[in-house]
């Protein structure tokens, strides 16, 4: 099925077996946009005036950024001039669209055809399942977003402008705008403070969780919202589970942080969104206790939804593991709102965690042994699964860390932001053609 409205000439590949998986194509995509990103962030005309930047601090910087992650080993307001600042703007854009969205938002509006393998990579880029109104998808999308990032700055921008001179108010704003959609926890405050000065103003608290969650959602429910209005008796399962899943996260984040670290309510709401996708704070997440980086821990590893500039193993993928165990004590089918979950996708479900539990398990041990105990257990699990999970957030290690643990971060980031099962997929030989006799395996 093709929707007619798409205006696309599908051209099926003359040597289909010769043809680059997806899966490869958005990797090697992710890793082209990294290094030419790179490359400029190290060049001294993106830096301030008598400051100093190694090779590895600017691929750190350009890899947080195309994974839309945050993490910084550098100060990005005192590092980097406008032309910098710029750059990193763009490379968050780039990520958080994603190199296939980015390739045929070019193609779409030069006016180019868009063929079958560049539908391919939508579908694999946001876990859509299918080809069909892929293009009406990312049209939805790219409007959508751009109007949420402009309401976003004009808002922003009467919240930057008492500290700020006109254009500098807009240019905050608009970089506010651009990582909060994005999910990127990047910002141009300084010394590390993300928005821990603006704790309590209501309003840059409420755009950026807006803009936060927009982002995070996915492309396919944001565009499915849109175009049934709101109208829940008309949304897709896959819309309704993710907006259920995320609704009581965020619910049950802020009574916790409530009740355990016993912050204010907006303090605690905004704590409970950006926990799961974004990585800004208004609070010192240094000074939490050991139980809420613990449970903070728990909701980065969850993560967005899937097709989102999120990370973490997605909010589907633990509805899908949470379900079959609740159906396997129950002894009833997998289903939820009237309709029953496919034994593909919950058996996809388990293979994302292990691969999850696997990079991020891998990345722990390597750092701990490093650093030498420098730092504790959970501040190098949070870390890890920070970096995995594309959040951001910090217990204030990272520009401390050793070369081999950036690089381990880096890795970390970009499998996560690519996804564990497109990393696999892209990394695997032609499918087998030998068949095996099946055995019975005890397993439990």
């Amino acid at each position: 099925m093709v929707f007619g409205d798409d205006r696309i000439l599908l051209r099926m590949s003359v040597n289909t077996k010769k043809a680059m998986q997806p899966s490869r194509y958005l990797m090697v995509g992710f890793f082209i946009i990294i290094m030419a990103g790179s490359v400029l962030l190290a060049l001294p005309v993106t830096h301030r005036p008598g400051v100093t930047l190694s090779y590895i601090d600017a691929l750190f910087t350009a890899v947080s950024a195309v994974c839309v992650t945050g993490l910084v080993t550098v100060d990005i307001a005192l590092s980097f001039n406008l032309f910098g600042r710029i750059v990193v703007a763009i490379l968050i854009m780039a990520g958080g669209m994603g190199f296939a969205g980015m390739i045929v938002s070019i193609a779409l509006f030069m006016g180019w055809e868009v063929g079958i393998s560049q539908r391919n990579m939508l579908s694999e880029a946001y876990n859509l399942g299918t080809l069909s109104g892929t293009l009406r998808i990312v049209k939805t999308v790219i409007l959508a977003s751009l109007i949420f990032q402009l309401l976003g700055t004009i808002a922003g921008y009467w919240v930057f402008r008492p500290h700020y001179q006109p254009l500098a108010a807009w240019g905050h704003s608009l970089f506010h705008s651009i990582s909060a959609f994005n999910n990127a926890g990047f910002d141009l405050m300084g010394n590390f403070q993300s928005m821990m000065d603006y704790r309590h103003n209501i309003l840059l608290n409420v755009v950026t969780m807006f803009l936060i969650v927009s982002g995070g959602i996915g492309f396919f429910v944001l565009a499915d919202l849109l175009r049934k209005r709101f109208m829940w008796n008309k949304f897709t399962m896959h819309t309704k589970i993710v907006v259920s899943v995320t609704l009581f996260l965020i619910f049950l984040g802020t009574v916790i942080f409530l009740l355990v670290e016993r912050l204010d309510f907006l303090s605690a709401l905004f704590l409970s969104i950006t926990a799961r996708t974004a990585g800004f704070n208004t609070v010192n997440t240094q000074a939490l206790s050991q139980g809420t980086l613990f449970f903070v821990i728990i909701l980065m590893f969850i993560g967005a939804s899937p097709g989102s500039t999120g990370g973490g193993i997605k909010t589907t993928t633990t509805f899908a593991i949470l379900l079959s165990l609740f159906s396997l004590a129950s002894r009833r089918q997998p289903a939820a709102f009237r309709r029953r979950i496919s034994d593909e996708s919950i058996t996809k479900a388990y293979q994302v965690l292990l691969l999850a539990l696997l990079v991020v398990f891998s990345g722990t041990f390597i750092m701990i042994v490093v650093e030498d105990s420098h730092f504790s257990f959970l501040q190098v699990l949070f870390e890890s699964v920070s970096a995995f999970a594309t959040v951001g957030l910090s217990t204030g290690i990272t520009p401390q860390l050793t070369l081999i643990s950036k690089i381990v971060l880096m890795l970390t980031m970009f499998i996560g932001r690519l996804g564990p099962i497109t990393i696999a997929t892209s990394l695997s030989a032609k499918e087998s053609v030998l068949k095996h006799i099946e055995e019975r395996v005890f397993i439990g």
